[in-house]
């Protein structure tokens, strides 16, 4: 990927995330119109993707969102009020950019004629539009002059930000003067070609109001000087302004005191520019400014009479510091090692002796090697998680658009939006829970009138939270509707053969069906969803991140579905297992008991995939079995009884050996389809050891029951 790819794709990136950003800030200024702070981050998000799109060649999006830009920008001046009709106009141009990207990304043409579409009824929410059709036309808009002195961070470069460009976009704005300050320009042997040495006085005339001007230096106001100041309005046939002398505009900008001007002028009258610049009092340049501040004056006067993951540095500190210490560390050992076959002292020592003493220097540095591993795992890791509440941020426009489609009246709440998760395992979380929540707005929450009805309040809650329990991160979706009927899945998993008539599952085996591929308690899916229709997919989604899904509900008052999950794929915590010289790990976040079983104990169960654990009977797999292992069973075997779905299931292995964190490594294409295997890892003998997917390695239990002795589970 050559240099210009990157930055492209860089740009696509960061517009990803400002179209986010977007949808949020247009949100949250529907709930509260007041809020100049939303209004004031929509408007500079808009701002940074067209300019961005500017120079990174997507003229179309820059194109459209000046316009989108401008318009935001009468809001801020008070021009056009905050309405619902501005919301959903301002909405479907963050989706109009949205698609546009994706169009660059595909190749695909998108239709222009929607951009046009978008900008002629922005133009009509302007006051007076239906009786002009130029409602903002040049001679009508009144025009400012800004004196403005742009000093920017001597470091200005390293942040990749080029002031030249930030000087094109006034240019853009109106009427330009710009005069480069050198003084402060080192000689050429004492130059850091990496600092900037420059800065600018300039001379802007527009239309544009002060906000547009300031939002120009956005991104660099923090670190920079930046004065803009209104020097005086159009003038007009009624003003009556006097142009300022030089001496006056110098003081006013705070270049020259009056002491020094008065000095000056009482015995050169005549010449004050030269005679500024001869005393010393002000470099050239700055007087060059200040004409050119007086022509500008004198100009409009003279018209009137004639006629605008990632990564937090603090992060990359401690990893940086972490390598240092880890770099220090290697030394030592090598040092040691060094020394050990210099001394002569250990040839004459017997092996036992030379063995303690060399293992004696190698102790510490092994411990601080032991404990920077653990450091800097835990610091990389730290570097992947990022808040949930990116994720949540998305739903809100969801919840809006899909409940007024319905003419239901929904608020979502969250929380736990600070909890973090992997970014792989929130990106893939993404649909799950978009279809959970398109089930909870469908089938959960009723109208507003049969709320009533009910004796519910008009307005129906869905609930997302987040929050960490042990390894785990437990995500649920509660909705206040009509909750789940067990009687209707009950009688639909009988018309379909799932259960026979006469048998009596727990509501939570009920519930479980509902996972089923093709099921649905409904006889009419809409476009929106079904209650039960995909949840399969849900579940096998779920499922394929290592995690676990419940459903909690009572009739006519709520519906609950929370999702376990891992803190990250990359790293787990497992459960080193061995079967007949083969290792395995099993992710102990799924795992709740372990038990010895004897050849007596297992004959008991007279065939059948049943054992007695603790007092209960649970179904079990005997890995050697699934995974076609040879080998004698030993006497003793050990068994895993782990959580999936609603129900515990045993796996029978030959050895548990403990506690082990791995490191995931992904297979070989040729092996990913593999059902019951989700990676492996290599430990520190250097042996491999694969890693059950506990879920799938079920599935695959299921399956070859069916022609024989069907496990009940």
């Amino acid at each position: 990927m050559d240099e210009t790819s990157k930055y492209i794709e860089t740009y696509r990136q960061e517009a990803e995330e400002l179209l986010a950003d977007i949808e949020e800030n247009i949100l949250d200024l529907e709930e509260d119109p007041n809020n100049e702070e939303a209004l004031n981050r929509l408007f500079r998000s808009m701002h940074t993707i067209k300019g961005s799109g500017a120079m990174f060649g997507f003229d179309d999006i820059a194109g459209f969102t000046h316009h989108v830009e401008t318009f935001l920008d009468k809001v801020r001046d008070g021009v056009v009020p905050v309405t619902s009709e501005l919301i959903d106009l301002i909405l479907a141009s963050r989706d109009q950019i949205k698609m546009m990207l994706d169009a660059a990304d595909s190749g695909e043409t998108v239709d222009m004629e929607i951009s046009g579409r978008i900008i002629a009824a922005l133009e009509h929410l302007l006051p007076g539009a239906e009786e002009t059709e130029d409602p903002v036309s040049p001679e009508k808009t009144e025009e400012t002059t800004y004196r403005i002195i742009f000093r920017p961070d001597s470091e200005i470069f390293a942040s990749g930000t080029d002031p030249a460009l930030l000087l094109d976009e006034l240019r853009e704005l109106g009427e330009c003067m710009i005069v480069a300050q050198t003084e402060d320009v080192p000689r050429l042997d004492n130059m850091n070609p990496e600092t900037c040495h420059l800065f600018w006085d300039i001379i802007l005339t527009t239309s544009h109001s002060l906000n547009t001007v300031k939002d120009v230096f956005i991104f660099v106001e923090d670190e920079s000087r930046i004065i803009i100041e209104e020097i005086v309005k159009e003038f007009s046939e009624d003003t009556d302004i006097i142009v300022p002398r030089l001496g006056e505009i110098l003081v006013d900008r705070g270049d020259a005191s009056p002491e020094d001007v008065s000095g000056i002028l009482e015995p050169h009258q005549e010449q004050i520019g030269k005679l500024f610049i001869e005393s010393g009092v002000v470099p050239q340049d700055r007087i060059k400014a200040a004409l050119s501040e007086q022509k500008v004056l004198d100009r409009q006067r003279a018209r009137v009479k004639t006629s605008t993951v990632r990564v937090p540095s603090d992060k990359l500190d401690s990893l940086i510091n972490l390598v240092g210490e880890l770099v220090i560390t290697q030394a030592h050992l090598t040092q040691v090692v060094a020394n050990a076959g210099e001394i002569e002292e250990i040839e004459l020592m017997n092996p036992l002796e030379a063995w303690e003493r060399i293992t004696g220097q190698l102790a510490n540095p092994v411990e601080t090697l032991e404990r920077l591993t653990c450091e800097l795992r835990d610091c990389a890791l730290n570097m992947r998680m990022v808040p949930i509440g990116i994720t949540f941020g998305k739903f809100r426009r969801l919840i809006r658009d899909l409940s007024a489609e319905l003419g239901k009246d929904i608020e979502l709440i969250t929380e736990g939006a600070e909890t973090e998760l992997d970014k792989t395992v929130i990106e893939r979380l993404n649909d799950p829970l978009v279809h959970l929540l398109r089930n909870s707005i469908d089938h959960g929450i009723q109208l507003p009138d049969e709320r009533v009805r009910s004796g519910k309040p008009r307005k129906g809650i869905i609930s997302l939270s987040a929050a960490h329990r042990g390894p785990t991160v437990v995500i649920s979706i509660e909705d206040d509707g009509i909750g789940i009927d067990p009687d209707v899945i009950r009688a639909r998993a009988v018309e379909r053969g799932l259960i026979t008539e006469d048998a009596e599952p727990s509501e939570k085996e009920l519930f479980s069906l509902i996972f089923t591929p093709g099921f649905s308690t409904t006889d009419q899916v809409t476009s929106i969803s079904g209650r039960g229709v995909g949840m399969d997919v849900v579940k096998r989604e779920i499922d394929s991140l290592g995690g676990s899904i419940q459903i909690f509900s009572e009739k006519d008052r709520y519906s609950r579905i929370s999702l376990s999950l891992p803190l990250t794929l990359a790293i787990i915590d497992g459960l080193l297992v061995d079967v007949a010289g083969d290792f395995f790990v099993l992710p102990l976040a799924q795992v709740e008991e372990c038990a010895e079983l004897t050849k007596a104990l297992i004959e008991k169960s007279q065939g059948r995939n049943m054992i007695l654990v603790r007092g209960e009977l649970i179904p079990f797999i005997r890995m050697r079995e699934t995974f076609g292992i040879p080998g004698k069973v030993p006497e003793t075997e050990h068994i895993s009884v782990v959580q999936v779905e609603n129900f515990r299931v045993g796996i029978l292995v030959d050895e548990i050996i403990g506690n082990i964190q791995t490191v995931i490594k992904s297979l070989d294409r040729n092996y990913k389809d593999a059902e019951s295997i989700s990676g492996a890892t290599i430990m520190g003998d250097g042996k491999v050891a694969l890693v059950i997917d506990v879920p799938g390695l079920v599935r695959c239990a299921r399956h070859e029951e069916e022609r024989g002795l069907k496990i009940e589970y």
